[in-house]
């Protein structure tokens, strides 16, 4: 798919319509690629002479060539976007093991040279669906006939879409330990197996949150080299990304070391659970032996043994049979062993 604008009068942005090459004219300041055709491919070449990077060579890449100016004086950056697969949902009722946070993460490729932008994806984003929302109304007065201006709007939706997730992921932890914490509610709390394995997903989130976080740290600091966007007007919105992302980069540390308690706390109960089963299994032969001894004593060929004749001798001895079997339990009972 191929998708193109242009900045209007107002200095919002625009769709324009691309049956061909011969609609990517210059004054298209934003080519947006999602996983593009060999045609789509051949119609970026013919127009502009650009070769565009495969989307599995924007897998391999590696990190020392993510971000570079070419001998054309192109800008290339490649760098991680990460994208919900499921909302989050608040209702624990409606709440399961499958409708927990599960995240992506995609290698997005910006080629920016002073007139044009050209981006190249394999899927579609959140991110760039808010970006264009906001650039069709300009909600910040910003003039996108420059395209630095949409490479850091970009940059800016992929923030606050790892804030959104991060702010998410909070609300997950917080209801979770409200769950496991709360002793009134312990006996209805969900299978200990479940649980672990909702907490490994966040846990995978937050592993993804912190890679793009930390990437996104990188791009920042190669645009405010002097010689990347060769203007110094973009610094003070580039030191400001800078400083949200330093800020989520704490609080993603925080529910790291909150979600490592809550695993800690239910593997405690898993641990817990488990003993109190083993604790059970053991006792019961402490309860059955005495019984079973006197058993196997009275069922011997012998004649020596006391109460082995006479009518009442059955009796007798099943009275010291559940004598020795009720005892026992009402002991462990009265200890809260059983």
């Amino acid at each position: 798919m191929l998708e193109a604008f242009y900045a209007t009068e107002r200095g919002s942005l625009e769709d324009a319509t691309i049956n061909g090459s011969f609609d990517l004219h210059p004054e298209l300041v934003w080519i947006d690629l999602i996983a593009p055709s060999q045609e789509e491919q051949q119609w970026i070449l013919d127009a502009y002479e650009r070769n565009l990077p495969t989307l599995k060579s924007l897998e391999d890449i590696s990190s020392s060539a993510r971000f570079y100016r070419d001998d054309d004086g192109i800008l290339h950056i490649s760098t991680y976007f990460l994208t919900k697969n499921k909302n989050f949902q608040s209702d624990r009722e409606q709440e399961d093991l499958e409708n927990t946070l599960a995240a992506t993460v995609h290698t997005v490729a910006f080629l920016l040279d002073k007139t044009q932008l050209i981006t190249l994806r394999g899927e579609k984003l959140v991110a760039f669906r808010a970006f264009r929302a906001r650039a069709r109304r300009n909600d910040y007065s910003i003039d996108y006939k420059d395209p630095v201006w949409i490479l850091l709007g970009l940059l800016e939706s992929k923030l606050d879409e790892l804030s959104d997730i991060l702010e998410d992921t909070h609300k997950y932890l917080e209801e979770y330990s409200a769950e496991v914490l709360n002793d009134h509610h312990r006996e209805q709390i969900l299978d200990l197996d479940d649980m672990i394995t909702r907490l490994a997903h966040q846990e995978d989130m937050l592993g993804k949150a912190q890679l793009c976080l930390t990437d996104l740290r990188r791009v920042l600091s190669f645009l405010s080299r002097p010689r990347a966007l060769g203007s110094h007007i973009y610094d003070p919105d580039i030191r400001e990304m800078s400083e949200d992302v330093r800020s989520l980069l704490e609080h993603n540390t925080f529910l790291f070391q909150k979600l490592k308690f809550l695993l800690d706390i239910t593997t405690g109960f898993a641990n817990t659970e488990m003993n109190e089963t083993f604790k059970r299994f053991s006792i019961l032969p402490s309860m059955l032996a005495p019984p079973m001894l006197v058993a196997s004593i009275y069922g011997m060929n012998t004649e020596v043994l006391p109460f082995s004749h006479g009518t009442t001798s059955f009796w007798i001895v099943i009275t010291l049979v559940l004598t020795f079997l009720i005892g026992p339990t009402l002991y462990f009972r009265w200890k809260k062993w059983i």
